[in-house]
């Protein structure tokens, strides 16, 4: 008997292995990233974006739409159509945006529809090789004795690393000049060239380790596994001082919901892949997963936290 090893049978044998959760499926899916490439955010939704489309027998590629403090993504997303093949990749900028303006652009609890949380993720507090502080401790007296003098970089007014920033000016007393950047990433790379004090980000390993930045601390509740011997800044002496970001993906809200429940079961084995799990290590990014509900719960908590934030330091954004 003849056996056919054509191309086209190798393809179909191909999409059938694929052990995903339907058939192959020609509509390419789309991952909005509202920011540049490069960062920490970007770096995972690719990472998603290989393994959810093993799931789904379906191709997806990621888009970064950077622009407006992030609002240009979003708004893509919550434009386009309610069929699942735009999807929103994005961190607590989605929530932070409906703290800080008056009118906000959208309801991060309605205007979307959850699929699911990816990761959570502490900010490295991040200064230059040549700085004089050696430790949380030592940056902060540092400030103290040179008011208006050190400048950190956020990737513009409202995101996470500007809250951080601002949060952290108002615990310590201290008196950081605000520089926005596009990203994070473009901030640690002025503070590894010296134009910059420091910076508060989640993506500054490849520069740790090449002996350009120095981390002093987490902002997470936990120490960052990839530096163990780092403390987190509440074992450093600021007590108050605990950040956990997240990552997560959103749909067009009136999603079908046979729709959700497939994406969602995609990325919750897309998460459990111990390949996808050791990229994630290796990010800084600690891999969860769950049902929509887990990420309106995180939204929730999310608008509680920045609010409280806002008020303590006494945040305009007019």
């Amino acid at each position: 008997m003849k056996i056919d090893l054509t191309r086209r049978s190798l393809l179909a044998a191909g999409t059938l292995a694929l052990g995903g959760l339907a058939q192959a499926d020609s509509r390419i899916i789309k991952i909005v990233v509202p920011f540049p490439p490069g960062g920490v955010t970007d770096l995972a939704a690719r990472l998603v974006a290989e393994h959810l489309g093993r799931q789904l027998g379906q191709t997806v590629i990621v888009e970064n739409r950077p622009g407006a403090g992030g609002r240009l993504g979003v708004e893509a997303v919550i434009k386009a159509p309610k069929d699942g093949n735009t999807l929103l990749f994005t961190n607590p900028s989605y929530s932070i945006l409906s703290v800080i303006e008056r009118l906000p652009p959208w309801n991060p609890l309605t205007d979307l529809q959850p699929i699911g949380v990816v990761a959570s993720y502490g900010l490295g507090i991040v200064v230059g090789s040549s700085s004089p502080a050696r430790s949380l401790p030592e940056l902060i007296a540092y400030a103290r004795k040179n008011p208006g003098k050190l400048s950190y970089g956020s990737a513009g007014p409202g995101s996470g690393a500007h809250f951080a920033g601002e949060y952290f000016k108002a615990l310590t007393g201290t008196a950081l000049v605000h520089v926005p950047y596009r990203s994070t990433y473009a901030a640690v790379s002025d503070v590894a060239a010296g134009v910059l004090d420091l910076a508060f980000d989640a993506g500054a390993k490849p520069f740790i380790d090449g002996g350009k930045v120095r981390l002093l601390a987490v902002t997470d509740t936990k120490r960052d596994p990839r530096f163990p011997e780092v403390p987190t800044a509440v074992e450093a002496g600021l007590s108050d001082f605990t950040l956990s970001s997240w990552l997560g993906l959103f749909a067009p809200s009136g999603l079908a919901p046979a729709m959700l429940t497939r994406i969602n079961k995609a990325l919750q084995q897309s998460v459990a892949d111990p390949a996808m799990q050791k990229r994630m290590h290796e990010l800084g990014l600690l891999p969860e997963s769950g049902p929509p509900e887990r990420l309106t719960q995180i939204l929730r908590s999310d608008l509680v936290l920045y609010r409280k934030i806002a008020t303590t330091a006494q945040l305009r954004f007019d």
